[in-house]
């Protein structure tokens, strides 16, 4: 095996690769659950699966960035890394959507969404929500700010924090799933025009950081023990991904949601991922790279192009909603994320 000394800038090009598997995986489900158009097993379990993913490669690179950078230089490459694009996006879809117009405007909950808090208000994120994914956005903005807390003992308290993480997000899920955090949150859903339904409930009590905890802290946790993953026979690690990933069919709604078992998998893909040459395919790697545009528009995107043109196109609307997505993702990349992730280093 390849000896790995500096995984950040040697084998970036395979985590834009395990990013772009993970946005695809998400987009699948999102379309299965406009459209009802199914891509077997990742139409059924991208959306799962993608996110949180997403929230272990966050895991090992926050922490690796954590580490690198002091509490100035990392604030300020997250700030610039997160917030353009986002909201660039935001306020595209917000203000033909008439988010800025309401009558009885509640500022709080717009301003909860402009500093991407909106999943801690069920207002916020269910009436002034236009991306239909943001709830993500503030789970790992919780995590950047827990980062440089993780980090303090540069590994020695990792495999503490891990089953730390293991029994909050494990209880919070349990508890969730049986009602207990309801009462904290009924102020917020009684304010609600329309009352919730079970999947918004869901979203903000049963998906918060608390029980995404673990996925992050893992990933941590893969940073600062690699030099042990790595050795870890070949075997073993595709085992541990046909358990955990390909055969989630056998545990899934058996568990509380979100399920730690696939992130034992999802890690153990991580870790593959890792220790691989540098992949020589182009395209996605590139899909990883404006993954981050991917996630903010897609949604809006599909209902925006079924709505229009299902009718008369079929499923060629999805084809041409994916186009779109792609297109303007890479033009808010350039234009946006790249400029700004340089101003961010240039002002670090």
């Amino acid at each position: 095996m390849q000896e790995i000394k500096n995984p950040r800038e040697t084998y970036l090009v395979n985590m834009d690769m395990l990013r772009a598997l993970a946005v695809i995986g998400v987009v699948a489900h999102h379309t299965k659950a406009v459209t009802g158009f199914n891509i077997p097993f990742i139409g059924d379990y991208g959306g799962l699966l993608g996110v949180e993913l997403f929230f272990i490669i966050s895991g090992f690179l926050i922490t690796d960035s954590a580490c690198r950078s002091d509490l100035k230089k990392y604030a300020i490459h997250r700030l610039f890394r997160i917030f353009p694009a986002y909201w660039l996006t935001y306020l595209l879809l917000a203000i033909p959507a008439g988010i800025f117009l309401k009558p009885n405007q509640d500022w709080l909950a717009l301003l909860l969404n402009i500093i991407n808090f909106q999943q801690l208000s069920p207002k916020a994120l269910i009436e002034y929500d236009v991306l239909h994914v943001s709830w993500t956005l503030t789970v790992e903005l919780i995590w950047y700010f827990i980062a440089p807390i993780f980090i303090l003992g540069k590994g020695r308290w990792a495999l503490w924090w891990l089953i730390a993480s293991i029994l909050i997000s494990t209880s919070w899920s349990y508890l969730a799933a049986h009602g207990y955090f309801n009462a904290w949150f009924a102020n917020g859903f009684t304010s609600l025009r329309n009352p919730a339904d079970p999947g918004q409930v869901g979203i903000i009590i049963n998906n918060a950081f608390p029980a995404q905890m673990f996925f992050f802290i893992l990933g941590g946790c893969i940073y600062f023990y690699r030099d042990f993953f790595f050795r870890i026979n070949e075997t073993l690690i595709n085992a541990t991904i046909v358990a955990f990933i390909l055969l989630i069919g056998v545990y899934q709604g058996k568990l509380p949601s979100p399920i730690f078992l696939t992130g034992l998998g999802l890690g153990a893909l991580l870790i593959k991922v890792l220790r691989a040459p540098p992949t020589k395919d182009k395209i996605l790697p590139r899909l990883g790279k404006i993954s981050y545009s991917v996630y903010l528009i897609h949604f809006p995107v599909i209902i925006f192009f079924v709505q229009k043109f299902n009718a008369s196109l079929g499923n060629f609307s999805i084809a041409l909603a994916y186009l779109t997505i792609f297109i303007f993702s890479n033009i808010i990349y350039e234009v946006i994320e790249r400029k700004f992730i340089t101003v961010g280093r240039k002002l670090a």
